[in-house]
């Protein structure tokens, strides 16, 4: 591990710096503010739109560039976008018939702005993961029609399904990745965290062997695989933890903070 080398700490959010009550810890707080005063700089790499990873940066002093929308939008941290990749307008149309098809919750952002057709109890759900409101409409109404990324939530063997569909009929289009095994995100083609992470640090002049990354999901590999220290949390699930080298504790045991305070001092 080149420790001297490492001048970024990219972080997804969700199972690794925010737990099931949708916090984080005292202890990872302090840990990224230690990193912040030692001069690296803090990158969240997130499935959340720009505006619901904002409701939880600030808790330790803001970062200092977002990956959000699993990549599909990159941001300094001034709210410049560095990059931009989302969903085009036919292919955001045909997405919508497929999954009208379907008796799963689904839900799409243009932008910062949540959508959905149906309420159902997963729309209350991902209310209070997002913290954010959405918007009840019908998406035919729209002149224009192109998704920063569309979502479903379900049991994950229904959300097989879904994905194997998508995979199928849009693979030159679109691709489909879990942030959760009840959540299917859904981006545009050649989207994801290790190429939302490039684009920032081409902006910052820097590269990936300067990244220290930590995440628990299958949304994360990509990243944790593409830097110079990718990290899987103690609760990812079996493939994440094979695929990578290093690893710390769960979420709920402050396995960020673990990390960094041990081998990032």
């Amino acid at each position: 591990m080149e420790k001297n080398s490492i001048q970024y700490i990219a972080l997804d959010m969700d199972g690794t710096i925010l737990d099931q009550d949708y916090t984080i810890s005292p202890a990872v707080i302090d840990a990224l503010q230690r990193q912040k005063l030692s001069g690296r700089k803090i990158i969240l790499a997130t499935g959340r739109v720009r505006a619901s990873a904002l409701k939880h940066a600030h808790k330790f002093g803001g970062a200092d560039g977002y990956i959000c929308s699993n990549g599909a939008d990159v941001y300094a941290a001034d709210g410049r976008r560095i990059a931009k990749r989302h969903i085009e307008e036919p292919v955001s149309r045909l997405l919508v018939e497929l999954a009208r098809q379907t008796t799963s919750h689904f839900h799409a952002f243009i932008e910062d702005d949540w959508y959905y057709e149906k309420e159902k109890p997963d729309t209350k759900f991902y209310h209070r993961r997002s913290g954010l409101e959405g918007r009840p409409t019908n998406f035919d109404n729209f002149n224009v029609l192109t998704f920063t990324k569309f979502m479903f939530l379900d049991d994950h063997e229904k959300l097989e399904s879904i994905k194997s569909k998508i995979e199928s009929e849009f693979s030159t289009a679109l691709q489909a990745m879990y942030s959760a095994p009840f959540m299917l995100e859904v981006v545009a083609r050649g989207v994801d965290k290790a190429e939302g992470l490039r684009a920032f640090l081409d902006f910052e002049g820097a590269s990936l062997s300067e990244v220290c990354a930590f995440g628990d999901a299958e949304n994360d590999l990509d990243m944790l695989q593409a830097v110079g220290i990718g990290v899987a949390m103690g609760n990812a699930p079996k493939p994440v933890k094979e695929a990578v080298r290093y690893h710390t504790l769960s979420v709920d045991d402050d396995g960020v903070a673990v990390f960094l305070n041990t081998y990032l001092p």
